[in-house]
């Protein structure tokens, strides 16, 4: 039904009143029917939005306005012209304001008729396409949240995979212990951790930060586990010390070009380590990792050297493993970035230095760390937190 062609309500029950209304809305070529009350007229009403209910009322003063709140739903929800018999401009102004499309008067001359229903018809326009947008909105709106809910459920699930795929924490052999914590930023987080003690011997680990965010990230780091995990087991099942002798060497070169393979635009930064825990002899490679590697000695910590381009944007990039044998007692500390928004300085030189004196004496258990970083106090970190603890007679 169109708001052109739609019958038009008329309530009341003055018959003397509404006799002028009917000629009058007849003589615009509108067909109309005869209610004596509103619960009638809803009823009668197949579109509030667009059908013309015209009230015919004593209400001159603006009394039953002001008590009857039925009056106020229905000149809110329905197309309503109100006609008044000599009412103030006080009481007019009360009923546009209340939501009535106009106020008729009686005796109104045929041409007022008419114009009056020219902008009623406008009103019905504006009010049919509010009602259209009003229904796409919603619909809109249940999609999204249907995707919201799904999407939660996929992060949720997400999670869980992370969590799987971390190691065991704390791990210990001999005199070492390595632990680590992640306090991501949302569900799904980009950093991700990883260690091993394979053939009685060796402990290998890597500490990653993937770019961005959210489930594109989050799948970074999953492919980031199975790559090193494949590499791991065939030096395992082969028992080759050769090869584990000189990790990290060429890990990162092998990921850079698993990762640039993907083509999902996605890069990294990394520390990835081999310790042998016979030697006490550590090799670790850096790439582009932020904060450096932290070594803590006697109660004082130093960052380590060692520097390198990210993962998964150049092609022929090379990786430099650094070596260096570990004290009898120490502790590594690696951060990811995310560390820097806890640090209050403004310069990251600044922040760096900070760092170190956060760490130097209380480093010898990742729950330490954490207090010393106020890791537990964060409700909402902006960026993922993550750290990795490697102790030596501690």
């Amino acid at each position: 039904m169109t708001a052109i062609n739609s019958l038009v309500i008329l309530v009341g029950e003055d018959v003397t009143r509404l006799k002028p209304l009917q000629e009058a809305v007849q003589s615009c070529g509108r067909s109309y029917v005869l209610v004596s009350d509103m619960a009638a007229m809803t009823a009668a009403c197949e579109d509030p939005v667009s059908q013309l209910v015209v009230l015919v009322s004593s209400d001159a003063s603006g009394k039953l306005l002001g008590q009857d709140n039925d009056l106020k739903v229905l000149l809110s929800e329905y197309l309503v012209a109100v006609c008044l018999d000599t009412p103030s401009v006080e009481t007019v102004a009360s009923y546009f304001r209340h939501g009535a499309s106009d106020v008729w008067f009686d005796g109104m001359s045929p041409q007022d008729f008419s114009e009056s229903l020219s902008r009623i018809q406008e009103i019905t326009v504006t009010r049919i396409q509010r009602h259209k947008y009003s229904g796409d909105l919603e619909q809109t709106n249940l999609e999204l949240e249907e995707s919201l809910r799904l999407l939660k459920q996929d992060q949720i699930a997400g999670l869980e995979v992370q969590k799987s795929l971390m190691p065991e924490s704390p791990l210990t052999f001999g005199d070492y212990e390595i632990s680590h914590s992640v306090t991501p930023s949302l569900y799904l987080s980009g950093d991700f951790i990883g260690y091993n003690f394979v053939l009685g011997r060796y402990l290998l680990f890597y500490f990653a930060d993937v770019s961005g965010h959210g489930s594109s990230s989050a799948f970074v780091t999953v492919l980031l586990r199975f790559m090193i995990g494949r590499v791991i087991r065939r030096h395992t099942t082969e028992n080759d010390h050769e090869a584990l002798n000189a990790a990290p060497e060429g890990l990162l070169e092998h990921i850079n070009n698993q990762i640039l393979a993907t083509g999902l635009g996605k890069h990294l930064t990394v520390v990835a380590g081999s310790l042998d825990t016979e030697t006490s002899t550590l090799r670790y490679v850096v790439g582009a990792q932020l904060p450096r590697p932290i070594l803590i000695v006697d109660g004082k910590a130093d960052y380590l050297p060692g520097m390198g381009k990210p993962v998964g944007i150049f092609e022929d990039a090379v990786w430099e493993v650094e070596e260096m044998q570990l004290p009898e007692r120490c502790a590594l500390v690696l951060l990811s970035d995310g560390v820097f928004e806890l640090v209050p300085d403004k310069e990251l030189i600044e922040k760096e230095k900070t760092l170190l004196q956060f760490l130097g004496t209380k480093s010898n258990t990742i729950e330490n760390l954490k207090e010393a970083l106020s890791i537990d106090f964060i409700e909402a970190p902006q960026d993922d937190v993550s750290m990795l603890l490697l102790t030596r007679g501690m």
